[in-house]
């Protein structure tokens, strides 16, 4: 229970710190490439088995790996720009209740069954997703494409989740899974530095010297929020059906809170609904199904 616990904190802080990356006028981009670049490293140091970067190549999780490390970069630059111009509950939200999608993966090629619950456990995050990303301003929607960034989080967080539960199940062992980590980190980080380098010698832009202590301080947390998910389902504590709805619901909830006590954010009427839509839905999905056994 206390992977459980950690992984809850610790992915909290990690949407937190997007804030305040954003309120310190950091580049989020930059800062996001040297925290992949220390988030790969610290997978590495910590592995007990023999895979290194010279190595890995032949392991069986390194092609999915490589793929999630695409994946991770680009849902974390939209994650930043989501916190730092909708808010921290919004990213929040979109990324959360994207536990939908492995659910929806695992009836449709896994054969898990499919009840009513679960249908309206994945329609009330739909509009969820939706009611929460809806920003107005003087009467009128701020922006024309206001919840496409919302929606591009909820598609490559479920994918992430999908990926990262069959890779725990059938590719990662106890003593490699840090290694798995790593890999995604670094392709990550490779993809990240190429695009950076662009910025910088084709557009001309300037590297912030902020963005390094910001970004050893992101890659910190990053690989906590993944170490620890993966130690809790290694852990066999609950179901993943069960512990991902419930990790999600408590980041969901404690994101919230520190968003609107903390940084002051103004929810409207409707981005309440939404809040309260996904914490029934994650219920509906994650805790329903275990409470009728």
């Amino acid at each position: 229970m206390i992977f459980l616990l950690l992984s809850i904190l610790v992915s909290t802080l990690f949407g937190i710190y997007f804030k305040v990356i954003s309120i310190k006028n950091i580049n989020a981009f930059q800062a996001i490439i040297v925290n992949y670049s220390v988030a790969g490293i610290l997978g590495f140091l910590t592995t007990k088995s023999a895979v290194t970067p010279l190595n890995v190549i032949h392991e069986p999780f390194f092609l999915i790996a490589v793929s999630l490390g695409i994946v991770f970069i680009s849902s974390l630059f939209v994650i930043a720009e989501t916190t730092a111009k909708q808010g921290i509950s919004v990213a929040q939200v979109a990324n959360r209740m994207s536990v939908v999608i492995p659910i929806c993966i695992a009836i449709l090629f896994y054969g898990d069954s499919i009840s009513v619950s679960k249908v309206i456990g994945i329609i009330l995050a739909i509009v969820a997703v939706y009611l929460v990303s809806y920003k107005e301003s003087e009467g009128k929607t701020a922006d024309k494409f206001w919840w496409l960034f919302p929606l591009i989080i909820f598609v490559c967080s479920g994918i992430i989740d999908s990926s990262i539960n069959y890779a725990q199940r059938n590719l990662v062992s106890e003593t490699n899974f840090d290694a798995f980590l790593s890999t995604i980190f670094s392709t990550a980080f490779v993809f990240g530095f190429i695009v950076l380098l662009y910025q910088l010698i084709i557009k001309k832009e300037k590297f912030q010297a902020k963005a390094i202590p910001a970004g050893i301080i992101l890659g910190v947390i990053n690989f906590g929020t993944m170490y620890f998910i993966i130690r809790a389902l290694n852990a066999n504590i609950l179901e993943p059906s069960v512990l991902f709805p419930v990790n999600n619901l408590s980041i969901l909830t404690l994101s919230t809170i520190i968003s609107v006590i903390v940084f002051k954010e103004k929810l409207s009427s409707k981005n309440w609904i939404g809040i309260g839509l996904s914490l029934l839905a994650i219920l509906i999905l994650g805790l329903l199904p275990q409470l009728m056994k």
